[in-house]
C-alpha cells in the first residue's frame, strides 16, 4: 500500500526530498521546546541537579571532554569511540523534564508523514523476516504510524509508549498499545522482533536495558534500532550547533563501533547496518556561517567551497546522521 514511497524518493539518500520544507515545518515545535528547556533549567538547583558518569557502553573513565550544552557536558570515549553525557541530569530530574514536554513524536509524524514512511520502510526492509504473522513489539510507538505499516508486511504489532497523549491517538486508530514501558509486559510474552526508533539514545545504561529486552525475545529473535550517531559528519563538524546534542535527553550517542559492542556484550550478533540521513541542508548552512543552520539560508556563496565535500557519499561512507541496524539474539 505504501511501498511506492521508496521508489518515489529514490535510492541515493534517506533525507527528506525537501529539507527546507521539513526544517521550516519544525520551527514552531522547536521554539516551544527551546522555551520549555530554558524555563526548566532556570528552575533547577544547578549545584545538586547533575551527576557524573563513565562511558555507558564500555564503562571506561578515559574520555575527552568536548563541550557543554544546556547544562550537560559531552565527552568522547577513546576506548569505544562513543559520545555521551559525562555530566547529566539525575534520573529524577530527567523524569520531571519528560513529564511536561510540550511536543511529541506524533507532531512530527503528522507534519512529515512522507519522510517517516520512507525511513520506516527502510527499517522494515532490513528486518524482512521470512515467516508471516511474526510478533513485533515497538518500544516508544508514539501515535502508531510505524505499527500501522508493519501490518502491511504481515506482522502482528504491539507497542509501548510512556507519553499520555500518543497512546490515545494510537488506540483510536486500531493500534494495540499494551503498556507504557517494557516493565508493564509479562515476561511470558515473547516477540520475534523488537524495534526501537530513536529510543536507545535516551537510555542511561543501554547494555543493561538490552539485557532486559532479551527476556521478551523469542529464540533467535531480532532487535532493530535507529539511533543518532557520533560518526555523523554533520555532528563532527557542527558539534554543539547540531540538534543531535541537546545536553539533556540524548544521554548516549553511538558510533558504529560502540553500538556493536553494546549488543555483543548482551549476547547478540549483527545482521546488517545502514547509515541514513546526510543532514546536508544544515551542514551547508553551517559552512555558510548561518546563525541557525536549521533555518532557511539567506546567504549566496561567493565561491563553491561546499563542493569540496562529497555530500552524495555521506551515507554510503557510514557518515550519516543516524544508524539503522539489526541484531539477532544468539542461542
Amino acid at each position: 500500500m505504501i511501498n511506492h514511497f521508496l521508489s518515489a524518493f529514490g535510492f541515493m539518500t534517506l533525507d527528506s526530498s525537501n529539507q527546507l520544507k521539513l526544517h521550516s515545518s519544525r520551527q514552531e515545535q522547536l521554539s516551544k521546546s527551546t522555551q520549555y528547556i530554558q524555563s526548566f533549567l532556570n528552575n533547577l538547583d544547578q549545584s545538586t541537579a547533575y551527576q557524573v558518569s563513565p562511558c555507558p557502553t564500555c564503562s571506561s573513565i578515559k574520555a575527552n571532554i568536548l563541550f557543554e550544552k544546556n547544562g550537560g557536558q559531552y565527552a568522547f570515549c577513546t576506548h569505544c569511540e562513543h559520545v555521551f553525557l559525562a555530566k547529566s541530569l539525575k534520573p529524577g530530574h530527567l523524569i520531571d523534564f519528560y513529564s511536561n514536554y510540550p511536543t511529541s513524536s506524533l507532531d512530527w509524524h503528522q507534519n512529515e508523514s512522507d519522510f517517516y514512511i520512507k525511513i520506516y520502510n527502510s527499517g522494515l526492509d532490513m528486518i524482512d523476516l521470512d515467516h508471516k504473522s511474526a510478533k513485533l513489539l515497538d518500544i516508544g510507538c508514539s501515535g502508531g504510524l510505524f505499527l500501522s505499516m508493519t501490518a502491511d508486511r504481515g506482522y502482528v504489532g504491539f507497542g509501548v509508549e510512556p507519553n499520555a497523549k500518543e497512546p490515545l491517538y494510537a488506540r483510536e486508530h486500531g493500534i494495540n498499545v499494551v503498556g507504557k514501558t517494557i516493565y508493564d509486559l509479562s515476561v511470558h510474552e515473547k516477540y520475534d522482533v523488537i524495534t526501537m526508533w530513536d529510543v536507545l539514545e535516551h537510555i542511561d545504561s543501554p547494555v543493561d536495558y538490552i539485557q532486559k529486552l532479551k527476556h521478551y525475545l523469542s529464540p533467535g529473535g531480532v532487535i532493530f534500532v535507529q539511533v543518532p550517531t557520533c560518526d555523523s559528519i554533520a555532528a563532527r563538524i557542527m558539534r554543539e550547533k547540531s540538534n543531535m546534542f541537546d545536553g539533556i535527553e540524548h544521554l548516549t550517542l553511538f558510533s558504529n563501533k560502540s553500538l556493536d559492542l553494546c549488543f555483543s556484550r548482551s549476547g547478540f550478533i549483527k545482521l546488517n547496518t545502514k547509515s541514513v540521513i546526510s543532514d546536508v541542508f544544515a551542514l551547508k548552512n553551517y559552512l555558510l556561517y548561518e546563525a541557525d543552520p536549521y533555518l532557511p539560508s539567506s546567504s549566496t556563496p561567493s565561491h563553491s567551497f561546499t563542493d569540496l565535500i562529497n555530500f552524495d557519499a555521506i551515507e554510503a561512507n557510514s557518515s550519516g546522521y543516524k544508524i539503522q541496524a539489526c541484531y539477532q539474539l544468539l542461542p
